[in-house]
């Protein structure tokens, strides 16, 4: 079972910040990157424009995928 978590925190400049991290093989390193953000692998962030709603959404469907596809992975092996 892949486990992983998605943080946000919204400062008083209203950036969104995205903190997220996964167990196993789910790689959170690849939905930071479409943001300009980085990490590794299972430990990944970035900083976007808010709303924080608005960049939620987009956010967890990646995410998703990103276990989604890490499951396929676990399984092929």
């Amino acid at each position: 079972e892949i486990q992983g978590v998605v943080f946000y925190k919204v400062p008083p400049d209203g950036a969104v910040r995205v903190s997220m991290r996964t167990k196993y093989d789910a790689d959170v390193r690849m939905v930071a990157s479409v943001y300009g953000g980085g990490g590794h692998k299972n430990a990944a962030g970035f900083t976007v424009a808010g709303p924080v709603d608005q960049v939620r959404t987009g956010i967890l469907d990646r995410v998703v995928t990103a276990i989604a596809r890490g499951l396929e992975t676990r399984r092929s092996a």
